[in-house]
């Protein structure tokens, strides 16, 4: 039980038509991502140095590669570098030691000479002599009368510390350095850690290191400016220079930086259609360095980025196609199997040939889009046709760097096309549409090249290919559109005026043996004809639907009103149901008849819908008459088989064929009469649910309506009385001298 459940439950899922769509539009996206990866020259682009080339590569679009070394661009890098690399400088230690020694001597004596009696002037003298001069008397009196020589001493060692851990520079040095431009100084020492990096205006020097000293000694001497005016004096008077020049740590670090500098190669520009690898010559290495380039842009390969980055690319361009059907469908696409089969392999046409034109030494602009759209107009319909012509140009100007150019062309092109192809019902309007769609492309493209000032040779080479893109597109659409009717079974207009031809052998046919239904059958086509284009349906495939629609009647001409001559009704003694029977089997063998004859499926539509499932109401009538139980009675049994009507041409037929067999029964035809019984037959379908199933409207209807009465009324037209027409025949005279014989015959209509 469960198994038959799972079969069951498969079969549906498989026979829905949402599904089976859903299943194309997955196998077309596997397709195309497959032919995004696997390029048709591959086997070209797989050469190594030294190989030959088995055939000449172009440039598919305009990029840029870099190629040997630019060696004064290199050597300004490198020197830039060197210049970021701070100059080292060491720390002479003993000389600061000896510095410290002496600047204790210094105040040692100070405190000595304190304590003597001596005058303040030999005192003074004394202590300039150990400083050999360099202190002022001012400043050395300030020091004699700090009141506590000890903590003179001990914070001048402390400032001093502060100066060393800083470094002092000479002058000459200092210069030196500034002259080189040099702006990072590294201190390193022999103490463990890393070297010191400052600023070359951060070092002491002796242009700025008595006001320094100064800046270091108030957080020692707080707001005494004499005594610290004084200590920077004996410190910068007495400190020595002990920071030293490391040339050769310096130039060692310049030039291993300047080893990792990567060297800056030359760049290249190619351009479109450029010759890159010619056949039969050697491959270089520049040839290998162009064409790596070309796999990196173009086909990076099976890369993890690039493959999500095409599938989410995928999928917005689905949502922007399911969006915009939603919203020009009144039904959910997804029903439409045929119609995206249709659509999906035009897609991946357009894909493969797009392909091969991009790797090809024609521009991008050659690209047969106009073609496709041309031939999805023609099949499907025209808002179908333009998402995919958005979405292909879009695809295709991202796979070329994404350039809007190539997609203003492309679109442009597409769009004339399709406008100039829709309704076309002769196949040379399809070559001036490919024309149209070419010259749209050349306008586009000169549009393009006054914009960025393009050359002449701009104008004539891109423009005369996007031309012959145009031309090349109408060919396709010649070619391919046959293919596309036989295999899908879907008319356009120009296979239906094929069948529209009256010297067809089924419409041959039907005039010699059933001439009644033939002559009935081009009336109605007159009639859906004249009412699709009131509303704006397809007049000629209700047209063409309507002369095929009876052919059912000819295995059993005599058995219809129309076909009957003086023999009288065949149905006189048959039973009702009998006589129903007769009647509703016109549309089966109409049916098996079309199938024989390989008639369109659109065509076979109208002949199984044009009754839909409505009452055979004569037969019906006269055997609830004749039944002596009439409760008994089915309806069913007395009912075509339908189904209803299914698009709006072939409710028209449906209207058209009881509006015409009606009309023959009219007595007195004049424009009210024909007004009123076409709005009471209209009336009853619409009531008995005949036209539940399409998408006509109640103003569609007052149209339907309208066109009808106009049509009949010029058939049914009266004419004057002529005094040679007013004649007494031997079968009577009517009003305004019309034979009986131009009167139908006043019989019930199937």
């Amino acid at each position: 039980m469960n198994k038959v459940f799972r079969s069951k439950t498969i079969a549906e899922i498989a026979s829905n038509k949402q599904n089976i769509s859903v299943f194309f539009i997955i196998v077309f996206c596997m397709v195309a991502l497959f032919s995004m990866f696997i390029s048709p020259q591959l086997y070209q682009w797989n050469i190594h140095e030294g190989d030959i080339a088995l055939k000449d590569v172009y440039a598919p679009y305009d990029f840029t590669y870099f190629w040997e070394i630019d060696k004064e661009k290199t050597q300004l890098s490198k020197e830039a570098v060197a210049k970021r690399v701070p100059y080292y400088l060491w720390t002479d230690k003993v000389l600061e030691e000896d510095t410290v020694s002496e600047i204790g001597r210094f105040f040692d004596v100070l405190s000595a000479e304190k304590e003597q009696t001596l005058p303040i002037i030999d005192k003074v003298n004394n202590l300039k002599d150990i400083a050999d001069g360099k202190i002022s008397d001012k400043n050395i009196k300030i020091l004699l009368e700090y009141n506590n020589s000890g903590e003179l001493r001990e914070k001048t060692i402390r400032v001093l510390n502060d100066v060393l851990k800083i470094g002092y520079l000479s002058s000459e040095n200092y210069a030196y350095l500034k002259e080189k431009g040099v702006t990072k100084v590294s201190l390193s020492s022999e103490e463990p850690g890393e070297p010191v990096e400052l600023n070359l205006s951060d070092l002491l020097e002796q242009g700025n290191i008595q006001e320094r000293i100064e800046t270091f000694a108030e957080t020692q001497f707080g707001s005494d400016r004499k005594i610290r005016q004084a200590v920077s004096s004996v410190l910068s008077a007495l400190i020595v220079p002990s920071l030293r020049l490391d040339e050769k740590k310096t130039e060692s670090e310049k030039l291993e930086t300047e080893k990792n500098v990567e060297p800056i190669y030359r760049r290249w520009e190619v351009k479109k259609n450029e010759l890159i690898v010619e056949k039969g010559k050697r491959v270089n290495a520049r040839h290998i360095t162009q064409v790596s380039q070309l796999r990196r842009v173009f086909r990076p390969g099976l890369t993890p980025s690039f493959f999500i980055g095409v599938v989410v690319l995928f999928f917005l361009l689905w949502m922007i196609v399911s969006i915009f059907m939603s919203f020009t469908q009144k039904k959910h696409f997804l029903t439409y199997t045929k119609n995206i089969v249709i659509i999906l392999l035009n897609l991946l046409f357009i894909i493969v040939v797009a392909d091969f034109i991009m790797r090809s030494p024609q521009p991008t602009y050659f690209v047969p889009m106009a073609g496709m759209a041309m031939i999805i107009t023609l099949l499907v319909n025209f808002n179908a046709a333009f998402i995919c012509a958005v979405i292909m140009s879009l695809l295709i100007s991202l796979l070329m760097g994404g350039g809007s150019e190539v997609m203003l062309v492309l679109l442009t092109g597409s769009a004339v096309g399709m406008f100039a192809v829709k309704g076309a019902r002769r196949r040379m309007q399809i070559l001036w549409a490919g024309l149209l769609a070419g010259l749209a492309k050349f306008a586009a493209i000169a549009c393009i090249g006054l914009i960025n000032s393009m050359e002449l040779d701009f104008f004539i080479h891109d423009g005369l290919w996007g031309i012959a893109s145009g031309v090349l597109s109408g060919f396709i659409v010649m070619g391919l559109l046959p293919v596309f009717e036989y295999f899908f079974k879907v008319p356009t207009n120009i296979s239906l005026l094929e069948l529209s031809d009256l010297n067809h052998p089924l419409l041959k046919r039907l005039a010699m043996e059933a001439p009644g239904t033939y002559h009935h059958s081009i009336m109605v086509g007159n009639l859906a004809e004249s009412a699709c284009d009131a509303i704006g349906a397809n007049s000629l495939l209700a047209r063409v639907g309507a002369y095929y629609h009876d052919i059912g009647k000819m295995s059993k001409a005599e058995y219809f009103t129309e076909n009957e001559m003086t023999s009288g009704s065949k149905h006189a003694n048959l039973a009702p149901s009998m006589s129903a029977l007769i009647i509703a089997k016109h549309v089966k063998e109409g049916e098996e008849l079309a199938k024989k004859f390989k008639l369109n499926t659109k065509i076979i539509d109208f002949i199984t819908q044009h009754h839909g499932d409505s009452l055979i109401f004569y037969f019906y009538q006269k055997a609830v008459q004749k039944a002596k139980e009439p409760g008994v009675l089915k309806e069913d049994n007395f009912r075509y088989p339908g189904p209803k009507p299914q698009t709006k041409e072939s409710a028209i037929v449906l209207l058209a064929d009881s509006v015409e067999a009606s009309s023959r029964t009219l007595d007195d035809p004049t424009p009210a009469s024909i007004r009123n019984l076409v709005k009471k037959i209209i009336n009853n379908k619409f009531i008995d649910g005949q036209l539940d199933s399409c998408d006509l409207t109640l103003k569609d209807m007052h149209e339907i309506a309208d066109s009808f009465v106009r049509v009949l009324t010029g058939v049914f037209h009266t004419h004057l009385d002529y005094p040679e027409d007013i004649k007494k025949s031997s079968n009577g005279t009517v009003k305004n001298g019309t034979d009986k014989l131009h009167k139908p015959k006043q019989k019930k209509k199937d």
